[in-house]
């Protein structure tokens, strides 16, 4: 947890309200005025409205010299996304006589909106404890307004009411942050679904030394080895270390489209946060970039422990624009940071036409010098193409017949960057982390980096 309190401020008025005591005491000597209206007999009207007046006058020279109740309220350090969270309120209010206290405080509606407490009873020198459960539902940095409280006089016919906390700033981290740190190979394919894979295979690094067995590959005998401990020795390779992920994110229009109440984009960003946690317990470095229209974010390849945490900050502030990705942008960034071959994830949807059309060239201009992997996020509308009609009406008719010639030229697209050399998966956004880690850890084994 961490603190979020702040001292009472003084620079902030208090306000001074009626309470429902004094309304109440108002609206019965108003109705006795009335009465009097009526029966003369009731002359004590005009002495019962000043009697309240008095009361209330007293009730505030005694109460204004009171101590104004204090207030902390704690923040967990970091929200995540579908994760509940608690968020912890301390009330003090030391040298007072007892009071009931009332609080609201102004939050953003991804962490549930206003939460607001009443009728606290709080005593002299008493510190009171608040706790309520808010589950985070979207990822980003959101602004968190004041905290204000109210607060009894001695006689309770008056309500003061200050502002107690000012605003400030709150980080909802997506769900995939949270994946353990330190997995090990097992752990990983375990915790993310991934296929078996074996770690000792045909790759690029010498691993270790072990006796011949039968089926062993007769191109990895060691005949030095052999010869001097006198029976055949074989060398083990592991797959390759310290290669180069470059995960990049379409940020245009159609990453706005909401599959299961989530962003395409944010479905993209879970993705590309789980690969940098995969690609961190292999020691690849990995770097990122989202674009549009222009360049949005950008984070030079490193590795290390903190590499994926580091990719998470620079994915808080990312949204969708309404505009077209240009895939120019993409391919002049990493022209410009990234000269060596390294494996380039792109995310992104594109509509066939000029759009795909773009994203063909400049995918090929980037295949000549790295590998590239395009994981298209498909509309679910193409889904309806799987179901069965036996009875379809005219309107069901042409809409499916769109969809099919949506389908087909889609699929030439994807095809026509196959021939490119670049590789593509077509998946719906929800389902998208678990393939892209499959095809990731086969590029590895394949050494095609």
């Amino acid at each position: 947890m961490e603190d979020h309190s702040e001292a009472f401020p003084r620079q902030d008025p208090v306000i001074v309200r009626p309470g429902l005591r004094l309304v109440a005491l108002v609206l019965c000597a108003a109705f006795i005025s009335l009465a009097s209206m009526v029966f003369p007999s009731l002359v004590m009207s005009e002495v019962a409205l000043i009697a309240v007046a008095v009361f209330a006058l007293a009730d505030w020279l005694v109460s204004r010299r009171d101590p104004k109740p204090q207030l902390e309220r704690l923040l967990p350090a970091r929200f995540v996304k579908g994760k509940a969270a608690t968020m912890v309120y301390r009330l003090t209010r030391p040298c007072a006589p007892p009071t009931i206290v009332s609080m609201l405080d102004e939050l953003p509606a991804e962490l549930g909106g206003d939460l607001e407490f009443e009728n606290i009873n709080l005593g002299p020198s008493q510190r009171c404890e608040l706790a309520r459960e808010v589950m985070p539902r979207a990822r980003g940095r959101y602004e968190v307004g004041p905290t204000y409280i109210s607060w009894r006089s001695r006689l309770g016919l008056l309500q003061f009411c200050a502002r107690a906390l000012g605003g400030g700033r709150v980080a909802i981290l997506p769900a995939a942050a949270m994946r353990r740190t330190g997995l090990t190979q097992r752990s990983l394919r375990e915790e993310l679904g991934l296929r078996p894979r074996t770690v000792r295979g045909e790759g690029m690094e010498f691993e270790s030394m072990r006796e011949y067995v039968d089926g062993d590959d007769p191109r990895h005998v060691d005949w030095h080895a052999s010869a001097r401990r006198g029976r055949m020795m074989v060398r083990q390779y592991q797959t390759e270390r310290r290669h180069t992920v470059f995960v990049a994110v379409d940020t245009g229009r159609l990453m706005a489209a909401r599959v299961d109440a989530v962003s395409k984009l944010d479905h993209a960003l879970d993705c590309a946060v789980a690969l940098a946690h995969a690609s961190k317990e292999y020691g690849d470095r990995v770097g990122f970039v989202a674009f549009d229209r222009e360049l949005r974010t950008l984070l030079r390849p490193r590795s290390g422990p903190n590499c994926a945490g580091a990719l998470v900050e620079a994915t808080l502030d990312l949204t969708a624009h309404q505009t077209e990705p240009r895939y120019r942008v993409l391919v002049e960034t990493l022209a410009q940071c990234q000269k060596k071959r390294a494996l380039v994830v792109v995310l992104t949807d594109f509509v066939e036409g000029s759009a795909s059309s773009e994203l063909e060239s400049y995918l090929g201009v980037l295949a000549r010098r790295h590998c590239v992997l395009l994981v298209a996020l498909r509309d679910r509308l193409l889904a309806e193409l799987d179901n069965r009609e036996p009875e379809i009406t005219r309107d069901r008719l042409y809409r499916r017949i769109a969809l099919q010639d949506l389908a087909v030229e889609r699929a030439a697209a994807l095809a026509r960057i196959r021939h490119f050399g670049a590789q593509t998966l077509d998946l719906d956004p929800a389902d998208v982390t678990v393939p892209v880690l499959n095809r990731y850890l086969a590029i590895r084994q394949a050494a095609l980096l």
